[in-house]
């Protein structure tokens, strides 16, 4: 059980890893931002935690996007930079390797904060709140495949 909710956690930290990476995808709005915070308030909301823990929950995901930021910041560097070395005619591999070691790096940082940012959320909480935690996750998350499903027919369409 334990690795299948680890897999849908990397899953969705590709994913999101890969938006961040791919211009089209990773412009966020400023108003999708607002949207996010918006649903993670409800989310939290949800959890019917008493108001200093629900404080502290906010507390902790208020540390780790601004963390975030200058990781996110970073992988964005690093990816036009390895842009802009692919451009050659010819690109030197002396030159990519690092910049590909720069992008896993900036990505397994990105990975790691996601991470960290859970094992800290869950480490305020009793079991059941924990529980009830991967349940209004897990429910956000099918909503979210379902609207990126929905927006996949659309554009086929």
């Amino acid at each position: 059980m334990k690795g299948k909710f680890n897999f849908k956690i990397g899953a969705l930290c590709a994913i999101l890893g890969a938006m961040l990476l791919i211009p089209a995808l990773g412009q966020a709005k400023e108003d999708e931002g607002a949207a996010y915070k918006k649903q993670r308030g409800q989310m939290i909301k949800e959890l019917k935690l008493a108001p200093e823990k629900e404080k502290a929950v906010l507390a902790v995901e208020d540390k780790y996007v601004a963390e975030r930021k200058e990781i996110i910041a970073g992988v964005k560097k690093a990816n036009e930079d390895l842009q802009a070395a692919m451009a050659a005619a010819n690109p030197d591999e002396a030159k990519l390797k690092p910049l590909v070691s720069a992008l896993t790096a900036g990505q397994d940082k990105l990975f790691a904060s996601f991470k960290n940012q859970r094992d800290d959320e869950l480490s305020l909480m009793t079991p059941v709140e924990q529980a009830r935690y991967f349940q209004v996750l897990g429910k956000w998350r099918q909503k979210m495949m379902s609207k990126s499903h929905e927006k996949a027919a659309a554009a086929k369409e």
